[in-house]
This record gives structure tokens, C-alpha cells and sequence, in this order.
């Protein structure tokens, strides 16, 4: 039987997620995640300007915990050829760049990466695919995300999810539903960075009035603003329910996943494609 494993149409979109982030891209900077699976590595960090700035270390480190996969420093070290003495870059080039695409990154991470299924599973001689999604998902919270308490369908997902745990969750339910989950409300980020934006304001303002009244509260004080703007967002961060109103237990999630699993089926049913090659 054929192990079961992420195709590029998964990987590659987080891949491009995560480069605009680990490096300050802008969106229009980050490889295609189709049209760029076949570019080496190398060449499209040179031309967004970063080949220079990349700490391996970092990079690994990364991937490893946004694909929550755990793999010996060496056998990335032999992916991307450090540490092999190379004498020139095109050395480097010659024995591994040029081999070096986003396709083999994307293979790479596959073969290491722990597959879940959220497809359709036998009931009673019947497919039934809210089963099969429910099953995926009890699946990554065993391996993945513990949960809080017991899941079952009638259980709220935020009874079992909060704060950190939700959010680590959610996104890994999104990246392997191939980004078709809704995301979650993201309003504390905003509630943060308010907070942040205020204290610096408070420091740009405290700072010469520390300096001209002798008077350390006024740099205390922004301080003591962004710690308690930080507790409060840490607080809404758990205690707030970001879910979309349709998606509020995990029965909620089965469906609305298994209803993307049958619309991804009867697409591929009804492609005209799928026709010609099924008649061939």
C-alpha cells in the first residue's frame, strides 16, 4: 500500500507563507507556489536580495516547527550542503544548487512530515466523510495539539482549544485542508499592536521630559503601559472566541470539512479532464 503524503499543493503555499514572513518579503516577493516549484532555491533568494542574510540555523529551525517535523541537523546540512568544505560557490553550485528547488524542499518536508487524513472512512458499510473528518481531526489532537478536555462531536471547540492552543490548532487544520478553513479572527493582534504603538508614543514623549525634569516616572510609565497591555491582550488572547459563528463544535468543523472533501471530489468528477483521461 502506498504511504499517504502531502502534495506540493500543500506545502508550497505555507512555504511561500513563511519566507514573506521570516524575511520581511512583500507578498508579490513570494515564490508561486506552482509556477516557482521547479526554481532553485538559491537564485530566488539572490533575487529578492536575501541569499546574504539567510542563517541556516534559523531556517531549519523554522520549517522544522511550522510542519512539526524532526529531523537530525545533518540530513538538512546534506539537503542543502553545509558544512561539506565547499572551496568556491559554484562548487556549491555545481554539486548541490543547481539540484536545489523548491520541488525537492517541498519532497523533502513530504517524507518527514506526519500525514492525517480528514477523507471519507467506512461506517457500516457505508462512506461517510463527517467520520473520516472527525477522525482526522481527533488524530492531530493526539499528535499534535492536545486538547483540553475529551473530544466528541457535540464538544465546543473552544472548550478544548484556547489561546495559544487554538491558534496552533487552527493552523494546522488550515495548511492541510489546503487553506479552505475559514481563519479565525485575529482582533488581539490589532489590541497588541495598539498597545505597542501607544507605549512608543509614551516613550518618544517621556524620554525628553525624563531628561528635562530629572523624573524616571516618565519612563516608567510607558513601561508599566505596555505590560498591561500585554497582560490584557494575553487575557483576550484566551478567554475570547476568534471562531467563525458557524464552525462552534467539532461536529460543526466534520461537516464543514467533509462538504469540502465532496466538493473537491465532485470537481474532479466533473472536470472535463478527468473525462478525456478516464476515456483514453
Amino acid at each position: 500500500m502506498q504511504e499517504m503524503r502531502y502534495t506540493e499543493k500543500e506545502i508550497m503555499p505555507l512555504i511561500a507563507e513563511h519566507l514573506v514572513d521570516m524575511y520581511g518579503l512583500d507578498d508579490d516577493e513570494a515564490p508561486d507556489p506552482v509556477q516557482d516549484l521547479d526554481l532553485r532555491i538559491d537564485l530566488y533568494f539572490k533575487a529578492v536580495k536575501v541569499w546574504d542574510d539567510i542563517d541556516f540555523t534559523d531556517f531549519r529551525f523554522r520549517f522544522e516547527r511550522v510542519f512539526q517535523i524532526k529531523c537530525a541537523p545533518e540530513v538538512w546540512e546534506q539537503l542543502f550542503g553545509v558544512g561539506s568544505h565547499y572551496r568556491t560557490e559554484a562548487e556549491w553550485v555545481e554539486q548541490v544548487g543547481q539540484y536545489l528547488t523548491f520541488r525537492k524542499l517541498v519532497d523533502f518536508i513530504a517524507e518527514r512530515t506526519t500525514y492525517i487524513s480528514f477523507q471519507p472512512v467506512q461506517v457500516i458499510d457505508r462512506e461517510c466523510g463527517p467520520a473520516g473528518a472527525f477522525y482526522g481531526i481527533t488524530e492531530l489532537s493526539n499528535l499534535l495539539v492536545s486538547a483540553a478536555c475529551q473530544i466528541t462531536p457535540s464538544t465546543r471547540i473552544i472548550d478544548a482549544f484556547r489561546g495559544d492552543a487554538l491558534d496552533q490548532f487552527w493552523s494546522e487544520l488550515y495548511w492541510r485542508n489546503r487553506q479552505k478553513i475559514p481563519e479565525i479572527s485575529r482582533k488581539w493582534d490589532s489590541l497588541f499592536m495598539s498597545g505597542c504603538l501607544l507605549a512608543v508614543l509614551e516613550f518618544l514623549i517621556g524620554i525628553p521630559l525624563s531628561i528635562v525634569t530629572a523624573n524616571i516616572l516618565y519612563l516608567l510609565a510607558p513601561c508599566v503601559s505596555l505590560y498591561a497591555c500585554w497582560k490584557l491582550y494575553r487575557l483576550y488572547h484566551h478567554y475570547s472566541d476568534p471562531l467563525p459563528p458557524e464552525l462552534q463544535t467539532f461536529r460543526d468543523l466534520a461537516l464543514f470539512i467533509a462538504g469540502l472533501n465532496s466538493d473537491a471530489v465532485l470537481a474532479v468528477q466533473t472536470d472535463p479532464q478527468c473525462e478525456v483521461e478516464g476515456s483514453a
